[in-house]
């Protein structure tokens, strides 16, 4: 199935939660996309299975998701889910390893400077290098500790991060990024 298929279908599915008896215009409006395609689309989904059409009156078509299209949304989430921990997966090992080498290098804790969504990674593979772990505030322009591993979180303002890397953090976002052309 493609992707935008199944965006369609989960828009479909997301609006009938709402409006069971939800026009063609409105699943239209609420998938972005003309009556005419959606009349098209919906032709597609029902000889595959994935919705089912019912007369309300001569004027009024009622729509419903089948179980097999309930089937490909929830194998859609299974991929997402298991995408996403691949993806935490990738980080973390890239995580554990640069500070593996923070170590070697005579580092003995880590210094996170701001915030960042991967902070639990940060803090895991600190420990699992027996190193400690610090949050601190992106406004204290860090004076490089000869044994910190300091580290830039992604979410600081470009101004603060500029100014952090600057002064010899690490941005994390070079980190992962790294990781990233594995995939």
């Amino acid at each position: 199935m493609e992707k935008n298929e199944l965006t369609t279908l989960q828009s479909i599915a997301e609006t009938l939660r709402v409006q069971p008896y939800a026009s063609q215009r409105t699943l239209a409006k609420n998938a972005d996309m003309s009556a005419a395609l959606m009349n098209a689309v919906l032709k597609r989904f029902v000889e595959r299975g994935w919705i089912m059409l019912s007369s309300v009156n001569k004027r009024k078509l009622a729509y419903a998701v089948t179980p097999a299209g309930l089937n490909e949304l929830a194998a859609r989430g299974k991929k997402f889910v298991v995408r996403t921990f691949r993806i935490a997966h990738t980080y973390n090992e890239a995580l554990t390893e640069e500070i593996a080498l923070a170590k070697q290098q005579g580092k003995n804790k880590v210094v996170l400077y701001g915030e960042s969504y991967i902070k639990f990674l940060l803090e895991y593979a600190s420990r699992e290098n027996q190193l400690s772990f610090e949050i601190r505030s992106a406004a204290e322009c860090p004076k490089i500790e000869k044994d910190a591993f300091c580290i830039a979180g992604e979410m600081n303002d470009e101004s603060v991060q500029k100014k952090l890397i600057a002064a010899g953090c690490t941005d994390v976002l070079d980190i992962v990024r790294n990781a990233s052309l594995s995939f």
